[in-house]
């Protein structure tokens, strides 16, 4: 889990943006509009690329229908989405969060507490157009600790993106007693990392920068924007991971041997197959 004393070092903030936005948007970072209300009369209106937007409260006129302005908005702005939050809902976010966080619990968990607060109000206190479900009611617990149960101990994990030869997004993090101490971007070392001309052959000299920086050897993976897309859209991922890492479309050479074997292996059976059943057929 995290632990109490993380250090976040130089957040490279572009790149954890750009990963966000991989996750939950597929695509390039939409724009929105967001609209905080009470009882229908507009308190603020902040559009995400372009700030504080006053002169949108016009368009609340006496008599208006909320899901009527909102469109119009969405339509005249060319905004991919518009929130309209109530600020009676922000208050009762504020108390349920309150009521229900455990202060002595470890983070992740505190972080859910929040996340059903502000779920809970979506479709009546918080709502969106388009209308459709939000990727944070259907966010899990378990899958979270999953994920972070999954990665090994006393190491660094690190995920790098690429964009052409560009590094797209990066992730560094330490792990160490089971609890999560470092987050932190390839940002923290640019001025000791090397120029990249073909991220598929000289992949490693990034992974000894990081080890040569902190000291561990992390356990690193190597992939473009579109085979990482293509894994968060898959719904298999387990064997799109296996997939992409045996043809080469996520590299890696820090995996543990006994991985590595399992995918030899699993290629050589693929292998005997094929020819059973190409040497079933000519018979």
């Amino acid at each position: 889990m995290i632990g109490e004393n993380i250090r976040i070092v130089d957040w490279g903030i572009e790149h954890w943006n750009n990963f966000y936005h991989a996750l939950f948007h597929r695509g390039k970072p939409g724009s929105a509009i967001i609209v905080i209300h009470n009882d229908g009369m507009p308190i603020k209106i902040i559009h995400t690329e372009q700030g504080s937007r006053p002169d949108l409260k016009e368009r609340f006129t006496p008599g208006y229908r909320m899901k009527d302005v909102i469109k119009e908005i969405y339509r005249g702005e060319c905004v991919n989405t518009v929130y309209v939050v109530s600020y009676p809902a922000i208050r009762r976010i504020v108390t349920r969060f309150e009521s229900t966080v455990d202060l002595d619990a470890n983070y992740i968990k505190q972080l859910f507490s929040l996340k059903d607060a502000i779920s809970g109000e979506f479709g009546d206190g918080i709502c969106q157009y388009p209308a459709g479900s939000h990727w944070l009611a259907d966010l899990e617990y378990r899958t979270v600790k999953k994920l972070f149960a999954a990665a090994p101990d006393n190491a660094l994990v690190m995920l790098t993106i690429f964009s052409g030869q560009d590094v797209w997004t990066n992730w560094i993090i330490g792990i160490e007693g089971g609890t999560i101490n470092l987050i932190t971007t390839l940002d923290a070392i640019k001025p000791k990392m090397r120029q990249i001309t073909d991220w598929r052959r000289e992949y490693h000299h990034i992974t000894e920068s990081v080890k040569e920086h902190f000291g561990v050897k992390p356990l690193a993976l190597f992939m473009d924007r579109e085979t990482f897309r293509d894994m968060i859209e898959s719904k298999e991922k387990l064997r799109f991971f296996r997939d992409a890492l045996s043809t080469k479309k996520i590299v890696s050479m820090a995996l543990p041997i006994r991985y590595r074997i399992m995918l030899f292996l699993q290629r050589v059976f693929w292998w005997f197959s094929g020819r059973k059943s190409r040497g079933g057929r000519r018979g």
